[in-house]
């Protein structure tokens, strides 16, 4: 089983920038997707601030997407060597 859980949509949108990061890293991930008319209605309570997507990662869960495509790109220095080769192309 992976550290990573990752939780989104049946689609690609906001949590697709994650999968890219998380296949081109090579990092195991459980890509958890969530069925937005059978699931979404009832999950939506149980999810932080009641947005997808969202990691669980070590019993800590975390929210945003660009958040979690950062944190990701950090972990598996994808991200740059400083401050400024993070912002630039």
């Amino acid at each position: 089983m992976s550290a990573f859980k990752f939780h989104y949509f049946d689609g690609r949108g906001r949590g697709e920038l994650t999968r890219l990061i998380f296949v081109a890293s090579g990092t195991p991930f459980e890509d958890h997707r969530v069925s937005y008319e059978k699931e979404w209605p009832h999950r939506k309570n149980e999810t932080p601030i009641g947005q997808m997507p969202y990691l669980e990662y070590n019993g800590i869960v975390l929210p945003q997407s660009i958040a979690i495509a950062r944190f990701i790109a950090k972990e598996n220095n994808l991200a740059g060597q400083g401050n400024l080769e993070q912002v630039s192309e």
